[in-house]
């Protein structure tokens, strides 16, 4: 798509005047067309991520290497601050494993997530990734990780506890210069392009058995916050998606369900000084996307 092209023209007067950075990936299952913009710049992935773990779990659950029944008690260690609801609920409750991936993506829920992504490991996540072809999307942590970064805290230091970590949170403690806002490989990055991939693939149902490609869309379609992809479209637009946002980033990825077929799409975003305009662009260029591939298909 040339920088002339009447879309491409659309996102520039869209995103115009916005402080910040934007990337777009979309792809027509159906009809092979494909939308871009920034498309292979990197970004922070913010909770995004969460969609790769969730695929990572569910393979390894077709291999038989989780279970995803077991049950999982929530100990003091567990607590991660930030979105989600588990850290506010009394220890000692047992969640299934199946219940935790819920949460990490209908509420991003920041303990859940970690407390998946123990279970799966780094490690294996990042097989996983490599198998899926996504070069450029990288884990080296989770959210506890995010918040050490941001907060001027390691994460070995016994200091660095619960307690501690929502105390900075309140005080307004962080450091934009950190590891947890850099578009680089030392912290959680993907980028459009890598997304629209994944979500491309979970569609196809690419190792996955048929049931896990099931709960993977379904999980997904369950998705609370829906300010971003879904806002513009027709009202009852199926869309299963996962949101992410740090400061000055917020991120949507997902699927839509079109009446001519499905379409992935990747919006992204870093550097931005007003979330809230940011938000409200992204929305706007999803219902550019939607014309594009369906009104005008």
């Amino acid at each position: 798509m040339t920088s002339q092209h009447p879309f491409a023209l659309r996102i520039r007067s869209t995103l115009a005047s916005l402080n910040g950075t934007v990337g777009l990936r979309a792809r027509h299952l159906t009809t092979g067309r494909e939308l871009g913009h920034n498309e292979h710049d990197i970004f922070p992935s913010a909770s995004t991520f969460k969609v790769p773990l969730l695929y990572a779990l569910h393979r390894l659950a077709d291999d038989g290497e989780i279970d995803l029944s077991r049950r999982v008690t929530i100990e003091s260690h567990h607590r991660v601050p930030g979105s989600g609801i588990l850290q506010n609920l009394d220890l000692g409750l047992a969640p299934t494993i199946r219940d935790l991936a819920e949460l990490m993506i209908i509420v991003s829920d920041n303990q859940a997530t970690d407390m998946l992504l123990g279970i799966v490991g780094l490690d294996r996540l990042a097989t996983v990734l490599k198998e899926l072809n996504l070069a450029q999307t990288v884990v080296p942590f989770g959210c506890r990780g995010i918040f050490c970064a941001s907060t001027g805290m390691e994460p070995t230091d016994p200091a660095a506890t619960y307690e501690a970590l929502v105390e900075a949170m309140h005080t307004g403690r962080r450091d934009l210069d950190s590891v947890a806002y850099a578009d680089d490989s030392r912290n959680i990055t993907s980028t459009p392009a890598d997304m629209a991939n994944l979500l491309a693939q979970i569609e196809n149902g690419y190792g996955l058995a048929p049931g896990s490609r099931t709960a993977v869309i379904e999980t997904l379609k369950h998705q609370k916050y829906n300010s971003v992809i879904p806002l513009h479209l027709p009202e009852g637009t199926e869309v299963a998606h996962k949101t992410g946002s740090l400061k000055g980033i917020r991120n949507d990825v997902g699927i839509v369900y079109a009446p001519n077929g499905p379409y992935v799409i990747a919006l992204m975003s870093k550097r931005l000084t007003d979330e809230v305009d940011g938000a409200r662009r992204l929305a706007e260029v999803s219902r550019l996307v939607w014309e594009e591939l369906v009104e005008d298909a």
